[in-house]
């Protein structure tokens, strides 16, 4: 893992089921899925993903050992962070971020299987940070899978490095982000801040068919710092409004942060 430190094996602890075969039942989403909050669609394919949102603004706890205290706590009340974050066997050292640094991030993903057991995220979108109290506001792309953390995409000659750790995203910047697979083997990851006019893109070449489109907040339970409520607007997957395939409702627990109900293409993810 070379981008995104703690956050980028943080953001891809998922529970799904299926296959990504054209199997005659499309997979569904199983429950557990407890460091999300938003909606995930499923069919046998998709082909893109896209959402625009507000940036939230992020409230850390004051000292590190805050996210010390709450990586262990989730640890002992859950073990989720361990169970289903892909990646953490290929790269152990992603152990210590997934749990104890308390982050927010805001993406869309696409979702599918590479081989029987083996889920593949490709996602991107906005994430911020806590050290010593202060938040630290970035974009990312990622594409982990349970089996290990090879094949990351590359971005484009005019990004800002591997992680797009350096544009100037803030709190209440607009936002927009999109997941787009080529039907073949090629996947293209974008995000922009509309409010300071950069925009970023990445390339990723898989075969895995994505059969789950997502777009959520998600943070880390018993270390969820503050953060003001996640509008996310114009959530579509293949052109249409998220509504239309009756999309399964993921919530963070603990502390409980479920989304409102999708009004066709919006939801709010509220403060915790």
């Amino acid at each position: 893992m070379k981008h995104c430190v703690a956050l980028c094996l943080a953001v891809a602890a998922m529970s799904f089921g299926g296959t990504a075969s054209a199997a005659p039942v499309p997979p569904q989403v199983s429950p557990g899925a407890d460091v999300y909050s938003g909606y995930a669609a499923v069919a046998p394919s998709f082909r893109t993903v896209s959402a625009h949102w507000k940036q939230t603004a992020v409230t850390c706890p004051p000292s590190d050992l805050d996210g010390l205290a709450g990586g262990v706590a989730n640890t002992v009340m859950t073990g989720s962070s361990v169970v289903r974050v892909p990646g953490l066997l290929a790269v152990p050292d992603g152990l210590a971020g997934t749990l104890f640094v308390p982050h927010v991030a805001q993406w869309v993903g696409l979702v599918g299987m590479n081989g029987p057991t083996d889920r593949s995220l490709v996602q991107t979108g906005t994430a911020t940070l806590c050290s010593d109290g202060v938040p630290h506001y970035t974009a990312f792309f990622e594409t982990p899978s349970f089996a290990n953390q090879s094949g990351e995409p590359h971005p484009d000659a005019d990004a800002p490095g591997v992680s797009w750790e350096n544009p100037p995203t803030k709190p209440g910047d607009d936002m927009a982000a999109t997941v787009s697979w080529d039907g073949a083997a090629t996947y293209r990851l974008t995000v922009a801040d509309t409010t300071r006019g950069w925009h970023y893109g990445a390339t990723y070449h898989s075969g895995v068919i994505p059969t789950a489109a997502l777009t959520v907040g998600e943070s880390i339970p018993y270390n969820v710092p503050g953060f003001t409520p996640m509008t996310f607007t114009h959530v579509t997957a293949d052109g249409k409004p998220f509504a239309a395939y009756h999309p399964r409702r993921l919530a963070i627990t603990p502390p409980g942060l479920v989304p409102t109900p999708l009004t066709s293409d919006s939801f709010t993810v509220p403060s915790p």
